[in-house]
């Protein structure tokens, strides 16, 4: 259980007003498909999303509407799997598995963390990639001494590494075939630290983004920039929240999603500074500053950090990680909170949802459940074209 931290701040923010009603939504960002939960044996070139038996199984030559027909020419053609290997092509999944007694031994080390002894036994994972994503790779359920680590490889070969991590790996990539190791670390001493542990693997295209309601240039750039901060260490959780400046406040236009786990776990109204629009259009945001006391919205990526209770309740407080752009937000007081005017029937009754002092405030009614999710390191994406930001940033192209 998290422990609130009781602590006041006068939160920059305004106010506009109504009352309640209407729940966060859970979505899918891989269009419907269930999520997968297999163990991964040791048995030769078992494949993880091929059922044979499946009437929408993308291998099925007989389903001639489905995007990812073998026979298309645009799609990447695939080996067979190896003896020894599991190989995965449809996400998200979770396999279970145990570096005890696994039969590779091969890799004692990797070119991304050359130092770090990895000379006991691993599990070694194909992933096939029918588009160009974010793959998300998540380890869980270690206990007692188990320490295996995750590494994802551009090919079998550990010289050949793209990121590796304790719990945590991932990387944007395009259409392809790479490899995934679930390795043992071994001490200075020589002892092994195998043993058992569950494996998440979630694959986030910018088409899944764009079902989840974002448009492909935001849905782009957030996956390009998320990666950026990913290998510049600003984060270690795939939980990320992404705004759409360039929406209507009366659009839904943030949205609160697991990349590892592929779900949409709010998309909600986000508000922004009272003078971050043209006064005969407040809906729209158009300006946007990095500046105290100018209350107007900030751009960039930042990061969510302590949860506090203040004056509009529970809150966050927020991390720019932008020079320039956003680094002044903590300062600005710009934070994360509830308000009555980013529900849902505010928005009904005034075509619009309300201004902050430069907040991104939401539904009220959802706050903890949101800040609770943010809190502590998860990235916070705001985009807006502007021909400044969006053209200098060193989180986009």
């Amino acid at each position: 259980m998290r422990t609130l931290a009781f602590f006041f701040i006068l939160a920059a923010c305004a106010s506009d007003k109504l009352d309640d009603s209407d729940d966060g939504q859970l979505v899918d960002l891989d269009d419907g498909r269930d999520e997968q939960e297999t163990d991964d044996g040791e048995d030769s070139g078992q494949s993880v999303g091929d059922d044979p038996d499946d009437p929408d199984d993308p291998d099925d030559p007989d389903d001639p509407d489905d995007p990812d027909d073998p026979d298309d020419p645009d799609d990447p053609e695939f080996d067979d799997c190896p003896d020894g290997v599991t190989c995965i092509s449809s996400f998200p999944v979770v396999v279970t598995g145990s570096t005890t007694g696994a039969a590779s031994d091969t890799y004692d080390g990797y070119s991304c963390a050359s130092s770090t002894d990895e000379s006991g036994p691993e599990v070694r994972y194909r992933v096939d990639l029918t588009e160009d994503g974010f793959l998300a790779l998540e380890l869980g359920d270690m206990y007692g001494d188990t320490d295996v680590d995750i590494h994802l490889l551009a090919s079998d070969d550990a010289d050949d590494c793209i990121d590796r991590g304790h719990w945590a790996a991932g990387a944007l990539l395009e259409a392809g075939s790479y490899w995934v190791v679930a390795d043992t670390w071994v001490s200075s001493s020589g002892q092994e630290y195998d043993g058992a542990y569950s494996l998440q693997l979630g694959h986030t295209s910018v088409e899944d983004l764009e079902l989840a309601g974002m448009g492909p240039e935001v849905a782009e750039d957030a996956l390009y920039a998320f990666d950026v901060a990913w290998f510049n260490g600003d984060t270690d959780t795939f939980s990320y929240g992404i705004t759409d400046f360039s929406l209507h406040s009366s659009e839904a236009r943030g949205w609160f999603l697991n990349l590892a786990e592929e779900e949409v776990y709010w998309n909600l109204h986000i508000t922004h500074g009272e003078n971050s629009s043209d006064g005969s259009s407040p809906g729209w945001s158009e300006y946007f500053s990095n500046i105290s006391e100018s209350h107007q919205s900030s751009l960039g990526m930042m990061r969510g950090a302590e949860d506090y209770i203040g004056t509009w309740g529970q809150a966050m407080r927020i991390d720019g990680l932008e020079p320039g752009y956003n680094d002044n937000v903590r300062s600005r007081a710009i934070v994360l909170h509830g308000a009555e005017y980013a529900r849902e029937e505010y928005v009904d009754a005034y075509g619009r949802a309300g201004q902050s002092w430069g907040c991104p405030a939401v539904d009220d009614r959802e706050v903890d459940d949101v800040v609770a999710f943010a809190m502590d390191g998860t990235l916070l994406f705001f985009w807006y074209p502007d021909g400044d930001w969006s053209i200098y940033s060193d989180y986009l192209r």
